[in-house]
């Protein structure tokens, strides 16, 4: 078995005393793995390091996504068609109420 610079314990150990094992991850701000007969079943994170991972890969996300975005808005060669075009809706014709429910 590989020997991962990560805190690690036992399936046993979290049965034993879960919170210890929550406690250690928050100690050494990082998730501890979690063992079951020498194979990885889990790891275990705070609260708080769970949702700044989630946080911090959505903002990578959205980062990916505005370099498409400049990617694709560099490429003047790309044929666009008007909502009329693509739908056969002329938003002119549509009468817009404003106390339709939409903010």
């Amino acid at each position: 078995m590989k020997t991962l610079d990560v805190p690690f314990k036992s399936i046993s150990d979290v049965k034993k005393s879960p919170m210890t094992i929550f406690k250690e991850a928050e100690e050494r701000n990082n998730g501890v793995y979690i063992f079951n007969r020498d194979k990885v079943a889990g790891v275990v994170l705070t609260q708080e390091q769970y949702e700044n991972m989630n946080n911090e890969i959505e903002a990578l996300y959205d980062r990916i996504d505005e370099l498409i975005v400049k990617e694709r808005l560099k490429d003047t060669n790309v044929k666009t068609y008007s909502v009329e075009e693509a739908t056969g809706i002329n938003l002119d014709d549509i009468e817009l109420d404003e106390n339709d429910g939409w903010e």
